[in-house]
């Protein structure tokens, strides 16, 4: 370990590759850091889920984490472990260059140890890699034994059939030739990383491209407080990043700055004069076009979708997107259709969308996207229902398209276009009460599928209606607005 007492761990190195700064105020200032979304919360906890699944590929393990309350504990407890050649151990603790490292499994073949490292995606990123590449440089230095490290991920094409087959289930990779290759690297980026907290200097470093690179960054709020402006150039919508900060840089921060000759596009001009006079723009004869492919009777219509990492209904695979909820607002009432998944109720959904939507000339949505990939997987396992549903899909007029190509643009909505954003600006009595996004709602869904009370299950369930009901009314009410606008 380095003369600081200070050990880099996975985390901490990922952060000084993104951002000097980061990862100095990561290991000296963590209270500045943003608050835990629920959305990053509940994608931290699915991955932790499907790495303790994953240990079904090697069942019986130790795991270390469990036994001891420290770093240094974890690190001496798998060294012992390791010497009484223990063939499975789970949060293998390692040490090396003052790097710290876990290594998901750790399992004993023919002498020698293997590690894999397990992520809750069905692709492997660049990030995942050097996340790899790094435990491979810790292991092969501490582990005279080791063999090979290998990152596990889901098998996009595995189909659950009764029951889940791990070994199935998941797919490996092996990361030893191209971690090798990336020792020397490792060695001199981790000197630089230990020099920079012997310095115990902040970092001047000035927001930029690595804020976003390859996730936003956790001290995001801190860094960009004096940015955060009504009139910063990063409220403009339809710019690209890099663009923006070479403006920044070279002194253009706020809004009134931009001039005709570099926004150039006209649209973008008219987008720097809305925020200027703080006057929505309104293409009257593009919305009028809109309202006018819009048939009577009318509804709103939104789904809630379930999404497992691990497939829980025969014929599905990891990550399907399962619908479970509709709703369908028509102006002075909803009605909603809701199936609990017990078994697989899929078709049963698609015989009640039918019944809920086939009454309606057109039907709101706000971005398709998820409905017409629900939609088309629907079709595919009931053929048989092509007709109805492909009728559908015709009937679905996307309201999102509306505020994406500028033909209503309110400076309140910045650079979002989501239905929370737009429906918070333009409609005051839109509230949303317990659930805020759509990950939450499949983790509601996941608390209703596993609750045994039925006072509970009732409870989720009436919260999951109460959201999408509150989506699709607001998709109404929204197209409700801009009749009433151009008239």
């Amino acid at each position: 370990m380095s003369s600081t007492g200070y050990s880099i761990s996975k985390t901490s190195f990922l952060k000084f590759e993104q951002c000097n700064k980061a990862f100095f105020l990561y290991k000296t200032h963590p209270y500045l850091r943003d608050k835990l979304s629920k959305d990053k919360q509940l994608t931290f906890k699915r991955g932790h889920d499907v790495g303790f699944f994953a240990q079904q590929l090697f069942p019986g393990g130790r795991d270390v984490s469990k036994e001891t309350k420290s770093s240094l504990q974890a690190a001496a407890l798998t060294l012992t472990l390791i010497q009484e050649k223990l063939p499975v151990i789970y949060e293998a603790t390692f040490l090396f260059n003052g790097v710290l490292i876990m290594a998901d499994m750790l399992c004993l073949d023919n002498g020698k140890y293997t590690a894999y490292e397990v992520k809750s995606s069905i692709k492997i990123s660049e990030t995942y890699l050097k996340d790899a590449y790094l435990q491979y440089y810790v292991l092969k230095n501490s582990l005279v034994e080791f063999d090979d490290l290998y990152l596990v991920t889901l098998n996009s094409d595995y189909i659950l059939d009764t029951e889940i087959e791990a070994k199935k289930l998941f797919k490996k990779r092996s990361v030893k030739l191209k971690a090798e290759e990336n020792f020397p690297y490792f060695d001199h980026k981790i000197k630089e990383a230990h020099f920079l907290l012997e310095q115990n200097i902040i970092p001047n470093i000035g927001i930029g491209k690595q804020c976003f690179r390859p996730y936003q960054c956790d001290f995001f709020g801190n860094c960009w407080k004096e940015t955060i402006s009504e009139k910063s150039i990063f409220n403009m919508p339809f710019l690209d990043k890099g663009l923006l900060f070479e403006w920044f840089h070279m002194g253009t921060k706020h809004i009134d700055q931009l001039t005709d000759e570099l926004l150039e596009k006209d649209l973008l001009i008219r987008v720097r004069n809305s925020f200027l006079n703080q006057k929505a723009i309104v293409q009257k004869e593009k919305i009028i076009r809109f309202l006018s492919d819009i048939k009577h009777p009318v509804a709103a219509m939104d789904m809630e979708i379930w999404s497992p990492a691990i497939p829980q209904l025969n014929g599905t695979k990891p990550f399907e997107q399962i619908p479970f909820l509709v709703c369908v607002f028509e102006g002075e009432k909803s009605s909603s259709f809701f199936i609990g998944n017990a078994n697989d109720q899929r078709i049963e959904f698609a015989h009640q969308l039918i019944a809920l939507t086939k009454h309606f000339a057109s039907i709101l949505v706000y971005d398709k996207t998820m409905e017409i990939n629900a939609i088309n997987n629907l079709l595919n396992l009931a053929p048989e229902l092509r007709l109805e549903l492909d009728a559908l899909k015709s009937k679905m007029k996307d309201v999102f398209d509306v505020f994406l190509n500028l033909d209503y643009y309110h400076p309140g909505f910045k650079s979002n276009f989501s239905l929370k954003v737009v429906a918070s600006t333009l409609l005051p009595e839109i509230n949303y009460s317990v659930i805020g996004s759509g990950l939450e709602a499949m983790n509601y869904y996941d608390q209703y599928r596993l609750a045994d009370n039925d006072l509970e299950k009732e409870r989720i369930k009436a919260e999951l209606i109460d959201y999408c009901n509150t989506d699709s009314e607001a998709t109404f009410k929204i197209v409700d607005f801009l009749q009433k606008l151009v008239k």
